[in-house]
């Protein structure tokens, strides 16, 4: 006879994104993204230098959706997410948010960003977990965004005469 191992709980990510902006309707919690963002490419005057730790003013959200099995919605689930520079250094802090769970349906998630590093040209990493009592049980889930920085001669910085 097979021995049967008693069933752990566990969140099951659905989605992982990054986008632009995220609109959830009051009527049913559904989501719309707007503008996945797989690839950025910023355009700069030739000789403009770009610190290594460069930010543009671009707000943007990493966004997640959580399946829940019974009995998670007990447990105090924490989603890690964290952005790394192509030089495997990390940009910013960890965001770290709660994620509430409740029965029978999926927990959504909006990590906001108030800004891109585009010091590094490159494969950008975003990368998110989930914790239980700072302990991994969720990931990491990974996926890149591509930042390309073309160096234009024509491009000016300020009003031309």
């Amino acid at each position: 006879m097979n021995s049967v191992l008693p069933h752990k709980a566990m969140l099951k990510p659905y989605v992982c994104v990054a986008c632009e902006k995220v609109v959830i309707a009051k009527e049913g919690d559904v989501p719309s993204l707007i503008g996945l963002i797989s690839k950025i490419t910023l355009t700069v005057p030739a000789e403009t230098e770009i610190p290594r730790n460069g930010v543009a003013p671009k707000e943007w959200t990493v966004f997640s959706i959580w399946d829940s099995e019974p009995g998670d919605e007990q447990k105090e689930y924490v989603l890690c997410t964290q952005i790394v520079y192509p030089d495997k250094t990390q940009f910013g802090q960890i965001a770290k948010l709660k994620i509430p769970i409740e029965p029978k349906k999926r927990s959504q998630m909006l990590i906001q960003i108030n800004g891109f590093p585009i010091g590094q040209p490159g494969p950008h990493t975003v990368r998110s977990w989930v914790e239980e009592k700072e302990q991994l049980v969720v990931g990491p889930l990974e996926f890149k965004i591509e930042l390309e920085i073309i160096r234009d001669a024509a491009a000016k910085t300020g009003p031309s005469a």
